[in-house]
């Protein structure tokens, strides 16, 4: 075992070639969802159209989905989130900062947006 850690293999040698699968396996096998590093208010998360989290600095943070194809334009698909908070929230609410969210693929998923002074 101490071998394989220190890496003291010959290049073409068996061992070697079977640590080079083992690496190249965990690095294609292993899902993408393991390594999701996202802070809280960018998660996505299935059957939730609007979600209240906050950010590191105690913000409030509305993630709002929005249904977006490959040709929408930004500056509607971000009216749409808000007009989609506002009808949610039952309320006139100020945005003072957007985030896109995009999916792995590249596509717009969703908005996360900064609401000032939202305590319900």
């Amino acid at each position: 075992m101490k071998k394989f850690f220190l890496w003291s293999f010959e290049r073409g040698s068996i061992q070697y070639d079977f640590i080079c699968v083992v690496i190249l396996a965990f690095i294609f096998v292993t899902p993408a969802r393991i390594f999701d590093d996202r802070p809280d208010f960018m998660r996505v998360l299935p059957g939730e159209n609007v979600r209240k989290t906050s950010d590191g600095n105690g913000n409030t943070v509305f993630t709002v989905k929005v249904d977006t194809t490959e040709f929408s334009a930004t500056e509607i698909t971000e009216k749409v989130a808000v007009d989609r908070l506002n009808k949610t929230l039952n309320e006139p609410i100020k945005v003072s900062r957007t985030l896109p969210i995009y999916d792995t693929m590249g596509l717009l998923v969703a908005y996360s947006l900064w609401v000032e002074e939202y305590e319900k």
